[in-house]
């Protein structure tokens, strides 16, 4: 477990959340709810709190709460000192790290968590076969536990244990997601930058508002706090993010969305391209080629690009970089290309 100050740049900052609800993860199954729903887990935030708002069961709490485990006989039965969740994961993909949140779980915390996983193709059964992937830890109440997973398989699947029981309010698992190839046809213009298609956004000159990563997110966005926004400007300079492409490939295709962004979006932007063998972007041996020139940009919209790419059709890439002037707000980044499935 690490202290929270170093929360977004170890885990959240570099990845994405694979289990996150706006990416399509979901809470499947869990030994006991009673308190509240498992479904809880993978919503957006850390959790809410409302004083004093009961429910027929008790207390209501935004997270995943169980019974008290002494008061039930099936688990003396079975034999068995922990509650568990199953959660499929939006994205199928590696997993580097975890965040399991106790937020507004103080008297009620799991002891320890641990967390297996699986990959398959279908639904888990009794025939799935579980690999732990973080030993039995201890937690903290009413915190953020972060938690590395030093594990390069790729996973569909997640068993949460808390043991013995108790509530927690959020559950992340940062990773990278795996692009499946068998899921596009022959000839087919590829989203390269979204985050279904193993797409993220590793950098940026400014975070303030927001981060880069929902850039690449499914769909539109739903407000104004889901996308990249940076804090105004007071000189010349301007803002800048990078995304790193699922996959190498093309550019023949570019959308720029400024959805809800209307006194905030940017006057202007331009999109470079370079092709690199990591994230080490500062290298000199690294050239960033002009993709689109600086253009205007206008209030919640999406922005077409087709004739204005400048690149060669033929020319491959592995990262994209959009340059905001002077500062501002972007809804979704859409790199649509052909990729090169056999660096895949």
């Amino acid at each position: 477990m690490t202290n929270e100050d170093n929360i977004d740049t170890r885990f959240s900052a570099q990845y994405i959340d694979l289990l996150s609800e706006q990416v399509g993860g979901r809470a499947l199954a869990c030994s006991d709810e009673w308190f509240a729903e498992c479904a809880n887990l993978v919503k957006p935030g850390r959790g809410v709190f409302k004083p004093g708002h009961f429910v027929p069961t008790g207390q209501w709490m935004d997270g995943w709460e169980s019974r008290r485990s002494f008061a039930r006989r099936e688990r003396a039965a079975a034999k068995r000192d922990f509650d568990w969740c199953v959660l499929r994961l939006g994205i199928p993909g590696r997993i580097y790290g975890f965040d399991i949140d106790t937020n507004h779980f103080k008297g009620n915390a799991p002891e320890f968590v641990s967390v297996e996983a699986a990959n398959t193709l279908g639904e888990v059964n009794e025939s799935t076969v579980w690999t732990e992937i973080l030993a039995k830890s201890e937690t903290g109440a009413h915190s953020q536990n972060i938690f590395a997973c030093d594990n390069a398989q790729v996973w569909t699947h997640l068993r949460l244990k808390m043991y013995p029981d108790g509530g927690i309010a959020r559950f992340r698992a940062y990773g990278e997601g795996q692009i499946v190839a068998e899921n596009f046809v022959e000839g087919e213009l590829v989203d390269l930058a979204s985050v279904m298609n193993g797409g993220r956004g590793i950098d940026a000159s400014d975070r303030f508002f927001s981060s880069p990563s929902n850039l690449v997110m499914p769909g539109r966005g739903v407000n104004m706090g889901d996308g990249w926004e940076t804090k105004r400007r007071r000189n010349a300079e301007h803002d800048w993010a990078i995304v790193e492409l699922g996959l190498r490939g093309t550019i023949r295709k570019v959308i720029v969305d400024t959805a809800h962004f209307k006194g905030n979006y940017p006057d202007h932007f331009s999109l470079e391209a370079a092709c690199a063998e990591s994230n080490d972007l500062n290298s000199a041996d690294i050239t960033w080629h002009t993709v689109i020139e600086k253009t205007p940009l206008y209030a919640d919209r999406e922005h077409l690009f087709i004739s204005q790419i400048e690149v060669a059709k033929e020319a491959e890439f592995t990262h994209v970089r959009i340059r905001i002037f002077p500062d501002g707000g972007i809804s979704r980044l859409r790199i649509f290309g052909f990729p090169n499935w056999s660096l895949k």
